[in-house]
């Protein structure tokens, strides 16, 4: 059981506090996360953004009122925000496929073209960042590696990671602003299946 002053002493930034929280909880959290993401990783990920997030706003914590429904809050809104991005991941893919297999099947010659017009245009995209944030949003997109498989690679550090990718993907987002839905899912396509390339 948590006191009062392990709280507030949370609150201003005390990092023994902050690991004796961490210790309590770690296993409630870390359950809660795998009930919904179903994988040991995807749940470590999640708890690791969890504690992450409480340490960012411990301001906002009354220490009277205690710690975990605070803390049972942010785990709520970070695995909903993650559920939410995988369900759309996987729409995009069934949407991807789909199309795909109609395309397959009329074979339109205009539409290669513009797939390989598309394609050439990302790769450009891609080659143009810096050479450690080009490899670190290819090992998370297209080897399907976690965060920490990929700091632990590159040896730095996983907020340095996901650092890379949101830049990275900033730069993306603004290239497919340029292009329409049928040009994303071209490029989306041969990146999930280059074999076909």
């Amino acid at each position: 059981m948590l006191g009062q002053d392990i709280i507030r002493d949370f609150t201003e930034g005390n990092t023994e506090a902050f690991e004796r929280i961490y210790g309590v909880f770690y296993k409630e959290i870390f359950a809660y996360c795998y009930r919904y993401s179903l994988s040991r990783e995807n749940a470590e990920e999640l708890t690791h953004d969890i504690f992450l997030q409480l340490w960012k706003t411990r301001d906002y914590i009354e220490p009277e009122q205690g710690i975990k429904g605070y803390l049972l809050t942010v785990s709520k809104n970070i695995v909903f925000t993650w559920l939410r991005n995988a369900s759309r991941k996987k729409r995009m893919r069934t949407e991807i496929e789909t199309y795909f297999i109609l395309q397959q099947e009329e074979h339109l010659p205009e539409k290669r073209l513009e797939a390989s017009m598309s394609l050439s245009s990302f790769r450009k995209t891609l080659n143009d960042l810096p050479p450690k944030r080009k490899l670190v949003y290819e090992m998370i997109r297209f080897k399907e590696m976690t965060y920490n498989e990929v700091a632990e690679q590159l040896s730095i550090s996983r907020d340095a990671v996901k650092d890379h990718m949101v830049k990275a993907n900033r730069v993306i987002q603004s290239m497919k602003s340029n292009k329409n839905y049928m040009d994303y899912i071209t490029i989306l396509y041969f990146l999930l299946f280059p074999t076909l390339l």
